[in-house]
């Protein structure tokens, strides 16, 4: 079961909203700050499943930095990227 974005009003990985990445909250201090202020909820308690999605309301695309998972050195081939 994939891990739901804690936004208030967001629908990604519910339902029948769209299956999309989501992310961590940050150990830096400073950053993880910065994404609680961010998200407008008086009541979140992040824990180690806390996580944020993917989606252009919560992120500009070209903050999220994508990275190779896996390749493969015979074919070159990339299996998936993941955010970073």
């Amino acid at each position: 079961m994939p891990y739901k974005c804690c936004v208030p009003n967001c629908v990604g990985n519910y339902g029948k909203g769209p299956k999309v990445h989501v992310f961590s909250f940050p150990l830096n201090e400073n950053c993880h700050k910065r994404w609680l202020n961010a998200i407008p909820r008086s009541d979140l308690v992040v824990t180690k499943y806390t996580r944020v999605c993917k989606l252009q309301l919560h992120f500009a695309e070209d903050s999220i930095i994508w990275e190779s998972t896996v390749h493969e050195e015979k074919t070159g081939h990339i299996n998936q990227k993941k955010p970073r």
